[in-house]
């Protein structure tokens, strides 16, 4: 895959989309279109699909192949969610900050049409680094904002697991990560609970420029029966753990 992300001086930012896929078939159709239907348009989509058994990577490629912006590969073996994820970022990028990485599951979706007006909005308004926010699950809505005495003492670790869905930051914070810190022991990519290797780091070193966007932006599918934490919960609580163990990053500057 050599696609190289291009910044538009019309907009003031370019939204990078990152989907991991694996065995979505009945999800990775309405997750796409989820994307298609946002009103703000300068942005990327990079599918990847893990070596799935179904149809997901036909039924993607039919999707993919109608947009220029939409690009699409498949592993012939399975490589696990954070390796996807890295392999993704690690695309050249033209102007890091001035693009705003997504994370998206293939077996989820994104709640409306404005999901990506009010990232723009919370980007260009706040200065911001991070952002976390509220979704939508079986359980309901779900999502907060770290307390300002945890931000301040960079106590995530410590804390709670706030960070979670919609995921986005900026591209050179991403490139600010020592990507040994997605590794386990062993030296392989963390296969789960993957979403805190990659967001306390990054939520170390952003301090105070992070934010927590109450509106419903995204609906988490945790009724999906291969979900690690419907599978694997046992291998998350020790993943979490080692996570939670390695160094803490200061906080840094970023222009």
């Amino acid at each position: 895959m050599e696609t190289k992300l291009t910044y538009n001086e019309n907009q003031k930012f370019l939204f990078n989309i990152i989907v991991p896929v694996f065995n979505a078939e009945k999800y990775i159709e309405k997750c796409l279109n989820s994307i298609i239907r946002q009103s703000y348009k300068n942005y990327q989509v990079n599918v990847i699909d893990d070596c799935s058994s179904d149809y997901s990577y036909e039924l993607a490629l039919e999707i993919c192949s109608r947009y220029e912006n939409f690009e699409i590969s498949k592993n012939p073996r399975r490589l696990g969610a954070l390796n996807n994820i890295n392999k993704l970022l690690s695309l050249n990028v033209e102007t890091p900050s001035k693009t705003i990485d997504i994370l998206i599951d293939g077996d989820d979706y994104l709640y409306s049409g404005d999901v990506f007006n009010i990232l723009y909005e919370k980007y260009l308004n706040t200065n911001c680094l991070i952002t976390y926010g509220s979704h939508l699950s079986s359980k309901g809505v779900q999502g907060k904002k770290y307390p300002r005495l945890i931000r301040k003492l960079n106590l995530y670790r410590k804390y709670f697991w706030y960070a979670s869905h919609l995921k986005t930051f900026r591209h050179d914070l991403w490139l600010s990560i020592n990507k040994s810190d997605l590794l386990t022991h062993s030296g392989h990519y963390f296969s789960v609970a993957s979403d805190l290797a990659l967001m306390f780091p990054m939520l170390e070193m952003a301090g105070n420029r992070q934010e927590f966007i109450k509106d419903i932006l995204y609906v988490y599918n945790d009724q999906n029966p291969i979900s690690d934490h419907n599978i694997r919960r046992k291998d998350q609580i020790l993943a979490a753990k080692e996570i939670r163990e390695k160094k803490r990053y200061k906080t840094r500057n970023f222009i």
